[in-house]
């Protein structure tokens, strides 16, 4: 199997529905169960939401596009956006923090942290005047 197919969204929030029934769209016939859709379309909307609203600013004018791959074994998301760069010391942060009811509950880290939590690779990589967001789930269970 290999699948790959892309769209591109403006940056506004309202997006994150076109981006979820995309999503939905490509992920039906999957052989997953609902649980592993849930992770990975939680995971793509948080991803989304702080691309619109850090790097894009909200700017309905600038836009990013999300790739879906699909591979035997995975399937990866890559978004790319041309807007402010994603402070490295963020993800890192997010990865060292222990995951606990405390944690989840400050704004600041808790997309990062549920994606981190829903996908098996997640990695954020500046190159090219684009930030790329990539993100890995395992088909396999």
């Amino acid at each position: 199997m290999s699948v790959n197919s892309d769209i591109t969204l403006p940056a506004t929030l309202t997006s994150l529905v076109r981006l979820a029934e995309w999503l939905a769209e490509k992920m039906e016939a999957l052989p997953v169960n609902d649980e592993w859709r849930f992770s990975l379309d939680l995971a793509a909307c948080e991803t989304a939401t702080n691309i619109i609203r850090h790097a894009l600013n909200e700017d309905s004018h600038r836009r990013f596009t999300v790739e879906f791959i699909a591979s035997d074994i995975s399937i990866t998301l890559r978004f790319m956006d041309e807007g402010s760069v994603f402070p490295a010391e963020r993800l890192q942060a997010a990865r060292c923090d222990a995951f606990s009811d405390q944690t989840i509950n400050k704004e600041s880290g808790r997309g990062l942290k549920l994606i981190l939590w829903y996908v098996d690779k997640f990695r954020i990589e500046y190159s090219a005047g684009k930030n790329i967001t990539l993100l890995e789930k395992s088909l396999v269970c």
